[in-house]
């Protein structure tokens, strides 16, 4: 399996990041709030799903229409942002092996950012995340290991 996100190595305490970050209120414009999420995208993301979101083939996954991205329920998204994903994920019908870190760390309004770029980009059309959607999460699934693709849908039944 390979690894995407760096080192790979967790972060001690995921439980309570700031809640701050750069887009500390979601009343940050909507320009502002996709401005940010490309420039933390950029710096978090671009090294495993690639400039234009398409991944790596056969080794992480794209984001461009990619159910995982596109669902209505935003917090399928935020729940693998902020804890990871391992094990075999399908996506868009191919099955890949790689495991995503968790970003526990990053503030919930950089990572509100993040997702609704990447969920308004390059054809995607879901709606915006905000920092409070992934307070809700953060708080409700506390400090949990990275999921699994079974583990989610198990959960969210839309997937």
């Amino acid at each position: 399996m390979l690894a995407c996100g760096g080192s790979g190595d967790a972060p001690a305490d995921q439980s309570a990041p700031p809640s701050g970050g750069d887009a500390a209120t979601s009343d940050a414009g909507p320009e502002a709030v996709l401005t940010l999420g490309k420039t933390k995208y950029e710096q978090v993301c671009i090294t495993c799903h690639m400039a234009d979101g398409n991944g790596t083939p056969g080794v992480f996954p794209s984001l461009v229409g990619s159910e995982w991205v596109n669902t209505a329920e935003a917090k399928v998204p935020i729940s693998i942002v902020l804890h990871g994903l391992q094990g075999p994920i399908s996506v868009k019908g191919e099955t890949y092996e790689a495991v995503m870190q968790p970003w526990g760390m990053i503030p919930d309004a950089d990572i509100a950012a993040i997702l609704t770029y990447v969920r308004s980009s390059w054809g995607n059309s879901a709606s915006a995340v905000t920092p409070e959607q992934v307070k809700a999460i953060r708080d409700s699934e506390g400090a949990r290991g990275a999921w699994t693709a079974d583990e989610l849908k198990a959960k969210y039944p839309a997937m």
